[in-house]
């Protein structure tokens, strides 16, 4: 009777998703990785980062790290390295969540296409992590740099608000999802390399500037 009743309620799930997206696979898409993905993420690695160097220097503790007697480029790329790597972790584990949720109802995604997905989104938010350590590294409380590398980022995302490929091609957020990646039909290079660059950026910047910063 139990397994009768939950084949019912799959059936019935899955014609509303069907309904709202064409298919399951569009669903699964567009629902974590174009959409709740970039956001939880973002916020997590603009929380991440933001604390990685300005959280040290409001506990006092900036003194400590910096009288180590290592550089100061080690100091910083060791936090940011550990702040990667949780990212990393929290992205993986939410593919592999997506692909045990979709074959228990009966809708197994495609593993390389979750596989790439979950990276490219990755090395999106790497973007969002190395902007608020910039900040982090610029300011000395955790609340601005958190606010201004969201909404920094928030701007570059304005042009995916216009229906406009040539916009599109500008806007940071576009390359972060690829629906054609995510069903394994197309290999994101560019976007992978755009993301990939766009990550390098800001922490290349903040490198320079903790060299010089006097705390």
């Amino acid at each position: 009777m139990v397994v009768k009743e939950f084949i019912e309620a799959r059936s019935q799930l899955q014609g509303q998703i069907q309904q709202l997206t064409g298919s399951y696979d569009g669903y699964v898409w567009s629902q974590w990785f174009s959409k709740n993905g970039p956001d939880i993420l973002a916020i997590l690695a603009a929380v991440l980062g933001a604390s990685l160097i300005a959280s040290e220097v409001n506990k006092g503790t900036i003194f400590f790290l910096l009288s180590k007697p290592v550089s100061r480029d080690r100091v910083l790329l060791t936090k940011y390295l550990v702040s990667v790597l949780i990212l990393l972790g929290v992205s993986l584990l939410s593919g592999v969540a997506i692909l045990v949720a979709s074959a228990m109802v009966g809708h197994p995604q495609n593993v390389g296409g979750v596989l790439i997905s979950t990276i490219l989104l990755w090395l999106g938010m790497l973007f969002v992590l190395g902007l608020a350590l910039l900040f982090s590294v610029l300011f000395h409380d955790v609340l601005r740099p958190l606010i201004f590398s969201l909404l920094f980022t928030l701007l570059l995302s304005i042009p995916g608000l216009i229906s406009n490929a040539t916009l599109n091609a500008w806007n940071l957020t576009f390359y972060w999802s690829s629906f054609a990646a995510y069903q394994g039909t197309m290999f994101p290079l560019k976007a992978l390399l755009i993301c990939l660059v766009a990550a390098l950026v800001p922490v290349l910047l903040a490198i320079p500037l903790f060299r010089k910063q006097a705390y």
